[in-house]
């Protein structure tokens, strides 16, 4: 915070009434070192760094931020939004809040766009729908360069099975049996899968996930029982079995964290139509 603290010295303080504006960042990060996206006590997290980072721009103490998707710890994101409503100096636009916060945020966290959006606007609420890539390596030793961003699978897998399985997915199904932490009163256990597909790239085995929106580590859940069917411990007429249960217990082990990317979000009905999934997910880091 060295960076930060000089800038803030050098800055004037801001005036006690500012017009309040509604402002949209997109960001990427590396969810290696953080402890998920969501600020917590103790542990590193995203919206730490950034919301810390906002409040001294805007010489706002109680700033809030909220972001699409509480992504977990090690969890990466290409596509995150996060929204905020502060009073802001008239001289501070778009440009000026991206250059100054990617001088003060960390390397493995990046202001890609800034925007300011309609005073309705809210990263979580406003959004429809979101995309998510998780990437296993199936070859003998994955590259060093990316290993931590994949899922090293030492077994073989069988393409033609999981996707197979992949399909079952698709559609509206309540995904109580691939869900952690499910159960709560106030939780919609039915979702919508747009499309569920599994695509290679070398000895990369990708998943791709689209759907409405998703439940506490379903992806991660909904992955680990596809590799699950690859490596012949279950086949792709089970996961009909499996989501008829409504019990966490019927899937397999979830995936880890470090193969999954959140990809896209989307905030207009059937924009998903048009997303193509980026293969391998971390060859499209900006």
């Amino acid at each position: 915070m060295d960076t930060v603290s000089t800038s803030v010295e050098s800055a004037a303080a801001a005036p006690a009434s500012l017009p309040v504006r509604n402002w949209h960042l997109t960001i990427a990060y590396d969810g290696t070192r953080f402890h998920g996206w969501q600020i917590q006590p103790g542990p590193r997290t995203v919206q730490h760094e950034l919301q810390t980072r906002l409040r001294i721009l805007f010489h706002d103490p109680q700033l809030l931020t909220a972001g699409t998707s509480r992504t977990d710890a090690g969890v990466h994101a290409l596509d995150q939004h996060v929204s905020f409503a502060v009073g802001t100096p008239p001289e501070f636009d778009a440009t000026h809040i991206r250059r100054t916060l990617n001088r003060w945020l960390p390397e493995d966290v990046k202001i890609l766009d800034v925007a300011e959006a309609p005073p309705e606007f809210h990263a979580r609420h406003s959004a429809c729908g979101k995309a998510y890539t998780y990437a296993v390596y199936a070859g003998e030793k994955s590259d060093p360069l990316w290993a931590r961003f994949v899922w090293h699978s030492r077994r073989p897998l069988c393409l033609e099975a999981m996707q197979e399985a992949a399909a079952a997915f698709v559609g509206e199904h309540d995904f109580s049996s691939f869900a952690v932490n499910s159960g709560r009163a106030d939780e919609v256990m039915v979702k919508t899968m747009y499309n569920v597909e599994v695509l290679t790239a070398g000895d990369l085995v990708c998943f791709s996930v689209v759907g409405n929106s998703f439940l506490y580590r379903m992806v991660r859940s909904m992955v680990g029982y596809l590799v699950h069917v690859g490596q012949g411990r279950a086949t792709p007429a089970d996961v009909a079995r499996v989501l008829a249960a409504k019990d966490r217990c019927a899937a397999a082990e979830s995936a880890p964290p470090q193969g999954l990317f959140l990809m896209r979000v989307f905030f207009q009905p059937g924009e998903w139509r048009d997303y193509r999934p980026t293969i391998p997910p971390f060859a499209g880091q900006r």
